[in-house]
């Protein structure tokens, strides 16, 4: 059983990128509406918003147990939990063949309803993220492609 956490310098980045956010739009609401109260609660709005992001909605751990489950934790209990062989894995969604460089989720379609979702792992360093993936079957294993003989005549 190994559980997988969030990196701290990963949420730190995330939130300064909030502050700066909020910094941004309290001065363009400032600029325009003159208002200084207008201007701090779009700010404050912005602070909450990516405070909530960062430190609860995408504070996840990811266990993959011994007995073939994934377990998605957020402060030690857990809010999903998933048998890995009932569900197709992937790091992109079901309607393209290609991830976006940003794009860090784990996609999984139900083998049962065909429902697709997918678990926001933002926060997870890229080896995590990768041995993740790699361990549920979801990335390809860069194989080298078949050579097939022509016969020439």
């Amino acid at each position: 059983m190994k559980e997988y956490r969030g990196k701290i310098t990963t949420k730190l980045f995330w939130t300064v990128c909030g502050f700066c956010a909020a910094w941004f739009l309290y001065n363009l609401v400032g600029k325009f509406t003159h208002s200084f109260l207008l201007s701090a609660i779009v700010a404050l709005g912005i602070i909450v918003f990516f405070i909530h992001k960062i430190y609860y909605a995408d504070n996840i751990s990811i266990v993959l147990t011994d007995d073939n489950q994934l377990q998605v934790k957020r402060f030690g209990k857990i809010i999903k939990s998933f048998i890995i062989d009932q569900y197709y894995w992937s790091e992109y969604q079901k309607d393209t063949n290609t991830k976006s460089e940003d794009d860090q989720d784990i996609y999984y379609i139900s083998k049962e309803t065909g429902k697709e979702d997918y678990i926001d792992a933002t926060n997870f360093s890229g080896e995590d993220y990768d041995e993740i993936l790699n361990k549920l079957g979801a990335k390809n294993n860069n194989e080298p492609p078949v050579k097939v003989a022509t016969i020439k005549k």
